[in-house]
């Protein structure tokens, strides 16, 4: 591992994605460098990458370059090896001119040879329309190209470029109805991760069944658990099973350190030509290392939009310590989800040694569970204070609480304790057993803006509950005076007179 500060910050990103699927063509380097051995008649990329250069006048990066050439591989004269593609690079490296090249080299190019359809799909038609705009002003600025526009349309929700040959690029958002009534041969979808279900993905790719030669282009940066079509494709790419699938990934190693020069260069192949060190430095000491390592490292997150660091909390887990030596001074907190599906008793207490621990003391299915459960526990527990949130879902088992005297918590005083447990966690000062429902309920705690401050949201794609019963007990916990520590008492001889 090489830090940033350790050496020069004069660095290029790397040509080679770190993953890749390996052509079918192997042997002496071919014209694209690599020792991948793809010629112009074993890849349509070499095409492709003379059009952008002589003919948009499109000075390509070495990494673009690469890349053309091997997706573009071909399995037999005039036709494509792969009908799936997905391409993983961090943001800013020049993802959007990949699809405007592809989508121009598919409208003049092998639309000389039939009518072509491209579509362009992301999960906001503002954002398929980015790329649309960016190859209709490279077309409109080449004179012998901009001869063959038949029509631009702007009208939103028609947008459309059409070529007097026929052929045509749409835009659409990414819906479950998106394409429908569309034969398409070069399916161009950004931002992969953002697809939450298959929906939407399963409608589009559709579009292409009835074309012999199409490709789909998943164009993306790395996403987290609800990523399910792209961690589903990136799969099956590894795995190997699927030859007509391929991986082109360049992201950082897993393990690596967030300041790891070289993860940069490898995750950041436009490193050194048009993204600086400076760029990335800057979005390391502002962002969340999850928001960082996804967005910036290209690596896969438990939860893109974290608001706790996952890191620091799988490197707190002690699962062999406990809180039974501090019972006199466990605090409880309980909270229920929006659904009432679930509800969570968390303890905490602080160590001896000033270290926080958390941990689950019960959890139930429904309020009315907890509710018969809740007495005993509390009177076996003995906890010395006991809290819930008011203004929340617990106010289901309002009049149960306050019957056991509990603290409210409400107010500025929620968004106070959940930042100061998100910063004790970064701090790794709040040890845990490791539990799967803590860390399911950690992993899935996102930021929800509430004036200057923030606090978990409660309308993720998981339950949060355990996170707010801990974020609670903490707060509580951390109200009791420390402990005074007795001296032994030292005995004087007096010696005999």
């Amino acid at each position: 591992m090489t830090a940033v500060l350790d050496r020069p910050v004069e660095v290029r990103g790397s040509t080679t994605p770190r993953l890749f699927t390996r052509p079918l063509v192997t042997g002496k380097p071919g014209p694209c460098g690599c020792s991948c051995a793809l010629t112009p008649e074993t890849s349509e990329g070499f095409r492709a990458v003379r059009f952008a250069e002589d003919i948009l006048g499109v000075k390509l990066l070495p990494y673009q370059r690469w890349l053309l050439i091997h997706a573009l591989e071909l399995r037999a004269p005039g036709r494509f090896r792969f009908r799936t593609l997905l391409i993983l690079i961090s943001r800013q490296n020049g993802k959007s001119w990949i699809c405007r090249l592809v989508a121009l080299y598919f409208l003049y190019v092998r639309g000389q040879r039939e009518k072509v359809t491209v579509l362009g799909a992301a999960q906001s038609l503002a954002i398929a329309m980015e790329s649309w705009a960016g190859a209709v002003e490279l077309a409109e600025d080449v004179p012998d190209l901009a001869a063959e526009v038949d029509v631009v349309r702007r009208v939103n929700g028609e947008q459309c470029l059409g070529l007097v040959n026929g052929s045509r690029y749409k835009v659409s958002a990414a819906t479950r109805g998106a394409g429908r009534g569309l034969s398409v041969d070069a399916l161009l979808l950004d931002e992969l991760r953002e697809h939450r279900d298959w929906l939407a993905y399963g409608a589009l790719t559709k579009t292409t069944t009835a074309r012999a030669n199409a490709l789909t282009f998943g164009i993306s940066n790395a996403g987290d658990d609800q990523s399910v079509v792209l961690n589903s494709l990136r799969s099956v790419a590894l795995a190997e099973t699927d030859d007509s699938v391929g991986l082109f990934e360049w992201s950082a190693p897993d393990g690596c350190e967030l300041d790891d020069l070289d993860a940069w260069a490898q995750a950041n192949p436009a490193l050194g030509y048009t993204l600086t060190v400076d760029a990335l430095r800057s979005f390391l000491s502002t962002d969340p290392p999850a928001v960082f390592r996804t967005e910036n490292l290209c690596m896969r997150v438990d939860a893109l939009d974290a608001a706790l660091d996952l890191e620091a909390w799988k490197a707190s887990a002690d699962p062999t310590g406990s809180l039974a030596a501090v019972r006199d001074r466990v605090a409880l907190c309980l909270d229920v989800a929006p659904d009432g599906a679930h509800v969570t008793l968390a303890g905490a207490g602080v160590l001896d040694d000033g270290q926080l621990r958390v941990e689950a003391f019960a959890n139930w299915r429904t309020v009315d569970e907890a509710r018969r459960a809740l007495p005993g526990i509390v009177a076996r527990v003995r906890p010395r204070a006991f809290g819930w949130f008011p203004s929340g879902p617990g106010a289901a088992l309002g009049a149960d609480l306050r019957g056991l005297d509990a603290v409210e918590l409400k107010g500025s005083e929620v968004i106070e304790l959940c930042q100061e447990f998100a910063d004790l966690v970064q701090s790794r000062r709040i040890a845990h057993p490791n539990d799967p429902l803590l860390n399911a309920h950690v992993a899935a705690s996102a930021r929800l803006q509430s004036g200057d401050g923030w606090r978990f949201s409660r309308k993720g794609a998981g339950h949060v509950d355990g996170t707010y019963a801990m974020a609670g007990a903490v707060r509580i916990a951390r109200t009791f005076p420390a402990p005074v520590k007795r001296q032994r008492a030292r005995v004087f001889c007096r010696e005999a007179p």
